[in-house]
């Protein structure tokens, strides 16, 4: 899989949707993922032999949190409180400025993936991808404090683990991990019964403190697992090598295939130098597939375009 992630190029008219595809086949991808594509964009790409594949998200809507508040996660209340603190106190750009990956708490409201009401959420946002699309792409499939969730029905499967003997800390991991590994299996389950032929992929974010290499166990066809993130502080190549070699160490073939993430924006402060961009993708490239993440960089800057299509060509 060649994959090309974007929600930066303009997608309002017809004309706009079917050249985001062109472009992205233009570079050498023969995936695209975005949210909402739509049936103009999955015509153009099945001319291209380009796959166009939607976003799924557990971000929940306004209408779910009115509707079904005891469904979402919950944050102990020191972080709903650094949540907040951070939203009315920090200076702009504090994330950039503190040289952060991620936000301490993210924003959003997520799901709580051991709800039934959740679940049957999700799986209705899959099935409805599917009639566009030619695959999902699970996208936030996380929790918002990086580590699990405290709401009741969670609270109440810990304090089981935790009255057969087990320590608070091992069953708060345990129970995570177990709960992200179990979504991906039912929503992999949920789309290969909508359509056979769809691919199934995600991209392992937000991190997950208790064990960042998670990813290996989650039932999809391709697991993309970040080698190089949009933001400051940029990892040495060595480091890009090693997280690479060191996911598919770990890669288990009967959950997955992996597929190096490399995110890179347009901003002049973060887009990297092409040589630098050139060796991250021959690193992807040494696993058989990538995912890059936006399409605005190529799209802007020419020598980013001829680099990204040059790799491209040498993955096959």
């Amino acid at each position: 899989m060649k994959a090309a992630w974007d929600w930066h190029l303009p997608r309002k008219t017809e004309g706009e949707q079917r050249a985001v595809v062109e472009f992205a086949h233009a570079c050498g991808f023969d995936t695209l993922i975005v949210s909402g594509p739509t049936e103009a964009m999955v015509r153009r790409g099945r001319e291209l032999g380009v796959r166009v594949v939607a976003v799924v998200s557990p971000n929940a809507t306004a209408g779910f949190v009115e509707q079904r508040p005891e469904c979402l996660q919950v944050a102990l209340p020191v972080e709903e409180n650094i949540a907040a603190a951070v939203s009315e106190w920090a200076p702009p750009r504090y994330q950039h400025l503190s040289h952060r990956w991620f936000s301490i708490v993210q924003s959003n409201r997520l799901l709580c993936y051991e709800h039934p009401e959740s679940q049957e959420e999700l799986k209705r946002r899959v099935r409805g991808a599917l009639t566009v699309a030619d695959g999902v792409a699970f996208d936030g499939f996380g929790f918002q404090n990086h580590y699990a969730c405290f709401c009741d029905r969670c609270r109440g499967v810990r304090e089981r683990m935790m009255e057969e003997g087990m320590e608070e800390e091992e069953a708060i991991r345990r129970m995570s991990e177990e709960s992200l590994v179990d979504v991906s299996h039912h929503l992999y389950l949920c789309a290969k019964d909508a359509k056979p032929d769809a691919v199934v992929t995600n991209h392992v974010w937000p991190p997950f403190n208790p064990n960042p290499y998670y990813g290996c166990r989650l039932r999809l066809d391709y697991c993309t697992q970040t080698i190089s993130w949009f933001y400051r502080p940029v990892w040495s190549i060595e480091r890009v090598a090693f997280e690479a070699a060191e996911m598919k160490r770990l890669e288990d073939l009967r959950a997955n295939v992996f597929a190096p993430f490399i995110g890179v924006y347009a901003d002049p402060d973060l887009v990297r130098p092409e040589d630098r961009l050139a060796q991250e993708l021959e690193i992807a490239g040494r696993y058989g597939h990538v995912a890059l993440c936006t399409l605005g960089a190529p799209r802007k800057y020419p020598e980013i375009f001829r680099v990204v299509k040059a790799a491209m060509a040498r993955i096959k």
